[in-house]
C-alpha cells in the first residue's frame, strides 16, 4: 500500500502498515529487515516517528512486546495487555502533523483490494478518480472515530476495469462505491454508490449505515474451515510475488511439500 519512504514521512507516533508482501519485493525486503533476513507472511515492530529506531523487539506478532514477562503458558499476553503496552510507548511521543496530511490507503490493484477486504471481512470503498477535494473528504471521514480502521480503500485505474465487471449493482463508472466482497474475494456487490462530490457528513453517515448492516449479517470466518472450503472449490489467488516463506534467511522462498500424517 505504501512505500517505506511514504509511511515514514506520514508517521506521527506509530503507523500501522499492512505490507503487501506478496505483491511487492520492496515490502518483502522490509519484512526481512525486521526478521533478521528471514521472510514470513507477518512481521511486527514498533518504530520511532522517523522510522529508523526500533522501540520494541521485532517478530511475527505483537506478542513480542510482552514476551519477556512470560513465566508460564498462562502468562501469555492478552490483547488488552498488548494494547496497554503500545499506549505506554506511544505516550512518550507528541503528535506530529495534522489528520489532513495522512496518506490514504491504496492497493496495487482492485483485484487485490477485493481479496483483502474479503479476508479481513471489511467493506471496500472503491473510488473511480482522485482529486484534492475528494481526498480531503475521505481523510476527514476515515480518520474519524466512527470509521477509523473499519474499511479498506482503493482508487481505481484503467487496469481494474475487468475486475470491476465482477461487481454486481455497478450501474455507473463514476463515483464512490461501497462494496461488499464475496466469501472468497472473487466478486462482490455494491451496497451504496455516492457521487464524488458527496459531502463528508453524508459520506460518513452512509459508511456507518452500511457497516452496521454488514456487521449484522456477515458470518465470521473460521480460518481452518474457510481454507478447506476454498480448496474443495479449487479457489486460489495468484500473487505477483512467489508465495511462501524463507525461514532460513537464504534469500530463497522455501517450498516444502505437504507430508501426509501418520
Amino acid at each position: 500500500m505504501f512505500s517505506q519512504k511514504e509511511f515514514i514521512a506520514a508517521s506521527r507516533s506509530f503507523v500501522c502498515v499492512r505490507l503487501e508482501s506478496y505483491e511487492s519485493k520492496e515490502h518483502q525486503d522490509l519484512v526481512r529487515r525486521f526478521l533478521d533476513g528471514r521472510f514470513a507472511n507477518t512481521a511486527f515492530c514498533l518504530l520511532s516517528p522517523d522510522g529508523e529506531e526500533k522501540l520494541s523487539r521485532s517478530g511475527r506478532s505483537p506478542s513480542v512486546l510482552l514476551r519477556s514477562r512470560w513465566r508460564t503458558s498462562e502468562d501469555q499476553p492478552t490483547l488488552d495487555a498488548t494494547v496497554e503496552e503500545m499506549q505506554t510507548v506511544a505516550r512518550k511521543f507528541k503528535k506530529r502533523g495534522e489528520d489532513r496530511e495522512q496518506i490514504l490507503q491504496d492497493f496495487h490493484s482492485f483485484r487485490q483490494a477485493l481479496n483483502v477486504a474479503s479476508g479481513d471481512q471489511r467493506l471496500l470503498i472503491a473510488v473511480s478518480e482522485r482529486s484534492e477535494e475528494t481526498d480531503a473528504r475521505l481523510k476527514e471521514v476515515l480518520n474519524g472515530k466512527e470509521c477509523l480502521g473499519r474499511f479498506h480503500l482503493d482508487f481505481l485505474t484503467a487496469k481494474d476495469e475487468e475486475w470491476m465487471k465482477r461487481i454486481e449493482g455497478k450501474q455507473s463508472d463514476a463515483g464512490i462505491f461501497i462494496i461488499r466482497a464475496d466469501r472468497f474475494g472473487q466478486k462482490g456487490s455494491v451496497m451504496k454508490r455516492l457521487k464524488l462530490d458527496t459531502s463528508a457528513n453524508r459520506l460518513r453517515e452512509t459508511l456507518v449505515e452500511c457497516n452496521r448492516d454488514f456487521a449484522g449479517s456477515e458470518e465470521r470466518k473460521i480460518y481452518g474451515d474457510h481454507v478447506r472450503e476454498g480448496r474443495r472449490m479449487s479457489i486460489s489467488f495468484e500473487n505477483a510475488m512467489p508465495y511462501g516463506e524463507d525461514r532460513d534467511g537464504d534469500g530463497v522462498i522455501d517450498y516444502r511439500g505437504r507430508q501426509s500424517r501418520r
